[in-house]
């Protein structure tokens, strides 16, 4: 039968929705956008020039390359309605697969007498599945044989027996069970796009595969049954994976991976050559049940790189439930920032980038899946080959894009034609900026490639003055790192998701390195700015500390306040927000009562803003490696914030009774400031806007400052201390 080399099927195993899914915008009115918004992708007059919309959806309709045959079933009526009906019938009948999985016969003469019962009434198309499906579930590729080029016996007998064999041995065995039933059956002959093709040069010399042909109620239908049991894998191991499509297949689409030695096996209208068969795309399966149609290139396996521009581009249509992915590899190991896959609205189909980075020969590999479900698995689809001899003189790599970054319709800015961010030469931090539309929220985080993430490794907010939200990811050694963004819409319920990222190459990052505290947007809408601890997440503590401070620029009309919490818990009195009006910012003070990690959070209002309450603006972290002596603070009342009022002593806010204590704060703009000592007024002398500077011996309760504003007739309280 001439085949010595028998190759087995393609490696098409369906792949995890896990990385990127790139997919459609739904929206047709809003314009196509694309992942780093470059102007580099102006190819709509060149994509316009590519569609033709009177062409029909088969990849075989095309024939505007002039070597080019146009593809055509030559039996019209072999896959009529009422053979395709019965074709799945067989194929879903679950009945067939128990009863055939149960059967164990010791000879081929007790599996003949077993399918002439199971098949007894039955029509040709279910004698022909019940040997298929026999065949493809009990005999394995051997691929002993196989990559030693020693091949053993393959006749029906000894394939039966050692339940092995290649394509030879499929093929020998399912002629000889027709035969003995009395069925027209051939054995074809001739090449295929199976494993180890992509790795040859130039045309076959020989015949590396073997099929079958079957006769059906007059009509000739092909037959595979090696590629139906499974594949190898890279391990060059068999792995038996049944596919029912190359059950019956349509001609023209086998013609795309199966090439007859006999041009009437091709069972075409006008057969193909070797040449056009070599110059098709590699197509699997998936690719025709998806119902996909390859734009550009059209007829052809070899991609090139668009004139003038450092990327190729594969333009592919899709019905409007079917989604697409991609990978750019080389030497069978992905390219990081090869590709990018964006559906394009406008024309309704597919934009698939591939940006070499190196010379070689690049495969390009598509998959698809039917379906929203994120959990659905992509199937490969198709394979191209990229051919690059000389590099361009500009090279650029896409970030990693997820569905949302198209449905969100989210454009970065800066960088520009890179997924690689490059942090050297003492440089703290990288940024992305992306622009979105106003109803749309971003979040950030950096991890190392293993997945540990960086505490106060991001920053991202909305810079109001240049429309943009600002992504910002300082590592905090030398390494790689990943830069993530998520992002949802304002009113959208749910969690956010990944939307883009980049990878960071940080070298000679400064010791220590520069972290971000947790920040809301509120602190950017409100115009803060962080004067101590600065480029730090972690506020500052010392051993013989009793507190710990934080100090913040803040317009006149904002005012703000703070939390210390242990555990989760808020610790009472042990914060105080008061303003220095010498340096013009807020100072925050924290007093720990314990070791261990603390929260510190600052909040901000502004002033006029009397229907919301004060809003989180930033948290910092603090250990407590060592206290020496817990204190609380005094107890501060609104007018106190207010009016940017500041306690220089004392700072702990329990006195001591009996004691004579020296009572000092800035409290501008009051027209009288009063004391209560134990209840009763203290007449003091010691004010002059803006100092209180007076000495009150402490009596058995609490001790608080008064002060009158303006030509208010009460005074509004604004200090209080307890008393032990």
């Amino acid at each position: 039968m001439g085949c010595k080399c028998n190759k087995i099927g393609p490696v098409v195993e369906p792949i995890p929705v896990k990385d990127r899914v790139p997919v459609r915008n739904h929206d047709p009115t809003k314009p196509v956008t694309y992942s780093s918004g470059e102007e580099l992708f102006d190819d709509d007059q060149l994509i316009t020039s590519l569609i033709n919309p009177q062409k029909t959806r088969t990849i075989g309709a095309f024939a505007t390359d002039k070597d080019f045959i146009e593809i055509e079933v030559a039996d019209s009526q072999a896959f009529n309605n009422s053979f395709t009906h019965r074709r799945q019938l067989a194929i879903d009948n679950r009945s067939y697969r128990t009863t055939i999985e149960s059967w164990r016969p010791n000879s081929l003469q007790q599996l003949v007498n077993a399918i002439k019962s199971l098949s007894n009434n039955k029509s040709l198309i279910d004698y022909h599945w019940i040997i298929f499906y026999w065949i493809t579930c009990n005999i394995k590729y051997d691929t002993v044989s196989y990559f030693s080029k020693n091949y053993a016996d393959q006749s029906a007998e000894s394939v039966f027996r050692t339940k092995m064999g290649v394509c030879a041995g499929y093929a020998n065995i399912y002629k000889y069970l027709c035969d003995q039933l009395n069925i027209s059956c051939e054995i074809v002959s001739g090449y295929s796009k199976g494993y180890g093709f992509d790795n040859r040069e130039g045309a076959p010399t020989e015949t590396d595969h073997a099929w079958n042909a079957v006769e059906i109620d007059h009509h000739w239908y092909l037959i595979e049954s090696t590629w139906s049991a499974g594949h190898l894998t890279d391990e060059k191991l068999f792995k038996h994976q049944f596919d029912s499509y190359y059950f019956c297949p349509r001609p023209n689409e086998m013609i795309y991976h199966h090439l007859p030695e006999n041009n009437k096996w091709q069972l075409l209208k006008k057969p193909i050559q070797m040449k056009q068969y070599l110059q098709m795309p590699k197509i699997h399966p998936k690719y025709f049940q998806l119902n996909l149609n390859l734009i550009s290139p059209r007829h052809q396996a070899y991609v090139e790189l668009l004139p003038k521009k450092p990327y190729a581009l594969v333009l592919i249509r899709a019905p409007a439930d079917v989604h697409l992915m991609a990978h750019l590899n080389l030497h069978d190991q992905e390219i990081e920032g090869g590709h990018r896959v964006v559906f394009d609205d406008r024309n309704q189909l597919y934009r698939c980038y591939f940006a070499p980075v190196s010379i070689g020969k690049y495969q390009i590999k598509i998959f698809g899946k039917r379906g929203e479900a994120d959990e659905g698995k992509y199937s490969h689809v198709l394979d191209l080959t990229l051919d690059i001899k000389q590099l361009p003189t500009n090279p650029i790599s896409f970030p990693k894009t997820w569905k949302t970054f198209f449905d969100l319709n989210l454009n970065v800015i800066s960088p520009k034609n890179t997924h690689l961010i490059k942090i050297d030469n003492g440089m703290t931090h990288a940024e992305v900026l992306i622009r979105t539309p106003d109803n749309v929220g971003l979040l950030g985080q950096l991890t190392q490639i293993n997945g540990e993430k960086i505490e106060g490794g991001h920053q991202v907010f909305y810079d109001r003055h240049k429309d943009l939200w600002r992504c910002k990811f300082a590592p905090n050694h030398d390494g790689i790192f990943d830069a993530a963004i998520f992002g949802k819409k304002n009113s959208d319920t749910s969690h956010y998701t990944s939307v883009v990222s980049f990878k960071i190459d940080a070298k000679h990052i400064p010791i220590p390195p520069l972290s971000y505290p947790v920040t809301w947007q509120a602190f950017y809408d409100l115009d803060l700015r962080i004067e101590a601890p600065q480029n730090r997440a972690v506020a500052v503590w010392s051993d013989n500390a009793s507190f710990s401070e934080i100090r913040i620029s803040a317009p006149d009309d904002v005012q703000l306040g703070c939390s210390i919490a242990f555990n989760d818990k808020k610790e009472s009195n042990c914060d105080l927000a008061q303003f220095d009006n010498n340096k013009q910012q807020w100072q925050l003070l924290f007093a720990p009562q314990r070791t261990g990690q603390h929260k510190l959070v600052v909040y901000a209002q502004r002033q006029s803003d009397t229907q919301t309450s004060s809003r989180s603006v930033v948290q910092f972290d603090l250990n407590v490696t060592k206290l020496r002596k817990a204190i609380q603070f005094p107890t501060t009342y609104t007018q106190f914030q207010t009016n940017k009022c500041r306690i220089y002593e004392p700072i702990n806010g329990i006195l001591k009774k009996g004691t004579t204590v020296l009572i000092h704060c800035f409290i501008p703009g009051a027209t009288e400031v009063r004391l209560q000592v134990d209840s009763n007024w203290v007449e003091t002398k010691g004010y002059k806007d803006p100092i209180l500077k007076t000495e009150v011996k402490v009596g058995s309760n609490d001790v608080v400052i008064y002060a009158k504003y303006g030509q208010k007739t009460n005074y509004d309280g604004l200090v209080r201390y307890s008393v032990k």
